[in-house]
């Protein structure tokens, strides 16, 4: 049985996708404020540099954009089944 918009397996997908947009995101900035401390303060600190910045900021921008379209959907579905349940 497939999982219907907004049943359990769904929203944990969901969930996990935000984490992981959350997490890259932050990881992201860290790695620039580390990138500015290495600048400013001549410190001699890992980061990742700028191939390694796209790919994280790219991570967290898929991972936003898949969560934030999966919502639009479910809620454009649960409305149009509202609608068809108030037609009848």
């Amino acid at each position: 049985m497939a999982t219907q918009p907004g049943e359990f397996g769904n929203i944990r997908l969901t969930r996990i996708a935000i984490t992981i947009s959350a997490v890259s995101f932050g990881l992201y900035v860290l790695n620039v404020l580390i990138g500015k401390a290495n600048i400013v303060y001549g410190l001699k600190i890992f980061h990742f540099g700028n191939v390694g910045e796209f790919l994280i900021l790219l991570v967290a921008s898929v991972a936003f954009i898949a969560v934030a379209l999966y919502e639009e959907a479910t809620a454009k579905s649960t409305m149009h089944l509202e609608q068809k349940e108030v037609n009848k």
